[in-house]
This record gives C-alpha cells, structure tokens and sequence, in this order.
C-alpha cells in the first residue's frame, strides 16, 4: 500500500497545477517565500508552532483550491513532528507575514497629536473670521435700489402730489414719483378740465422659448454600441486554473478546471484571459485555435483577445 502524501506534497502539486510560482504565493498569502517552501518541503523547524502552521495550510489550500481539511489531516501527529509542538524561534528582523520579534507601540499622546492639532487649526480660524473687524462694509443687494429710491423723494419738493409709480429697482416697493405741482386753470364759463395723469409705463412681456425634443436612442442604435458577441471555447487536458474577463470587466470565467472538460463562453470582447498551466490548454476564438506559446510565461499564459 503507498504511503499517503504529506501536507507538503498536496500543497506543492496543486500549486504547479496552478501556474502559481513560490514568490507568487508568498505575495498572495502574505508569507515569506522561505515560509512556503517550509510548507511544502515539511520542515516545520522554522515556522511558528502547530497552530500558526494549520492557519498557514489552511489559506494555502483555499489559495490553490482543494480541501483544506484533507491537507490539515495529512500534517503530522505530535510524535511524528516534535517541531510542530515546540518550535524553535530565532531573533530576526520582522518580514512580511511573519510573527515581529518586538512590539513598539507608539504612546497615547502621539495618536491624538494630528487629530488635536487639526481642531486647534479649525477652532483658531472660526475665531478669526468672528473677531476680524468689519473694515468697510459690504453693500447689500438691494441698497441700491434704496438708495435710488432716497434719492427721488429727496428731488420732490414737500406737498407735491401724483400718481405712484412702480419703481423696478425695489421688487414690490413702489416708488412714489411726484410731479410738480399743476397750475391753477384759469376761470371759464365751460366746465373744468381734469388735471392730466402720467401713463402707466406698460411691461414688455417676456419671450417663451420652446424646449427643445429630446430623441430617445432606437434599439437598432443601442445594438451598434453594445456590439456583437464573440465565442470562446476552452478545452482542459488537466487541471488549469483559468480567469477570463470580457470589455466591460464582467467576470465571465474564474476557477480551477479539471481536465478532461470543456468551457464554451460568449461575451463582447476585448477579453483579459489568464490561463495556468497553459501547455494542458487549447484555446479556440470564434472556431480558430489561439496559439498560448507566445503569451506564456513559467507556464501561465496571460494575453488580450481583441
């Protein structure tokens, strides 16, 4: 009967069915890629303890898509792996997804320095704008109007009389325009004509312009913007991890595919494809096979279709 595989093994095989490089995963787990290598190697000796290495498993195996029980079962018993129970910590510098040797933490004074500076500022500035003297005012928006009004009651001569008139500098003030005063009519055996009232100065009336028709977009021009769909279909001899996005940036696939399956899309291209282990793929775009060699790098072919 073979031995069952390790942890290691599992992790390390599902990352080469990937595409994924160890500096890759490393970045994506927040890891140190030594730390990965540790993972997949087994050597337990330089990572943090039993309960640090599960959680490290465990986002390793959701990274590359398998179980990630059945990877945490195939860690070794505590007899099996003394280093998993007592680790062996060295001093070193602090990196990226490791566990810091010291804490500094910074005093309570200094978390509050901006914030508290930042009210000063605010408070010294309203105080500022209430204390500064009013220097020469500004006029308001009807003092104007005021003052042309003043200014006509001033030119009437007291005990003048007339007929008001609307004045257009003071929105509902009516300006009392006086004329001067008329000359007595002169006695006469016919009746006595009536004084002769100033016209009311008719309001031009004010143009209406139409609105202009707003024409809604036919179905035949929303067709032409939106554009046709293009056919992509994919062919797996193993197992890929394939990421395909259309124009728009809608996720159309995204996954670990099996080999030995198929995957047929439509959407409106250009497309943003990303195919792991791209040797075991066959690409096709709208029945024309797509060579993966030139857009393939470490294995993962990463390209646009126009």
């Amino acid at each position: 009967m073979p031995p069952a595989a390790t942890a290691g093994a599992l992790l390390g095989a599902a990352r080469e069915a990937s595409g994924l490089s160890i500096d890759a995963v490393a970045q994506q787990l927040k890891l140190a890629p030594r730390q990965v290598r540790a993972l997949e190697e087994n050597d337990y000796t330089h990572l943090p303890g039993r309960t640090f290495v599960r959680g490290f498993v465990r986002s390793y195996a959701r990274l590359v898509h398998i179980d990630p029980d059945t990877v945490v079962g195939a860690l070794p018993a505590g007899a099996a792996a003394p280093a998993l129970e007592a680790p062996t910590l060295q001093p070193t510098a602090p990196t990226m997804g490791e566990l810091p040797t010291t804490d500094h933490s910074k005093p309570a004074w200094a978390r509050w320095a901006i914030p508290l500076t930042l009210a000063a500022i605010v408070a010294v500035a309203a105080v500022y704008e209430w204390m500064r003297p009013a220097g020469v005012a500004r006029q308001a928006p009807g003092n104007e109007a005021v003052a042309v009004e003043s200014s006509v009651a001033t030119a009437v001569p007291p005990g003048a009389t007339g007929t008001p008139l609307s004045n257009p500098l003071v929105a509902g003030k009516p300006a009392t325009v006086s004329a001067l005063p008329a000359e007595p009519a002169q006695a006469s055996l016919s009746a006595p004509t009536p004084a002769a009232t100033a016209p009311t100065p008719a309001t031009a009336p004010t143009p209406t312009i139409a609105p202009t028709p707003t024409i809604a977009p036919t179905p035949a021009t929303a067709a032409a913007a939106s554009g046709p769909e293009q056919q992509i279909t994919i062919a797996f001899r193993d197992f890929s991890w394939t990421e395909i996005r259309e124009r728009d940036g809608r996720l159309l696939l995204s996954g670990m595919n099996p080999g030995g399956t198929t995957q047929s899309l439509s959407g409106r291209p250009p497309f943003d494809i990303v195919i792991g282990n791209a040797a075991d793929v066959r690409l096709t775009y709208n029945g024309r096979t797509v060579d993966l060699a030139p857009h393939t790098r470490q294995n993962v072919a990463r390209f646009k279709l126009p």
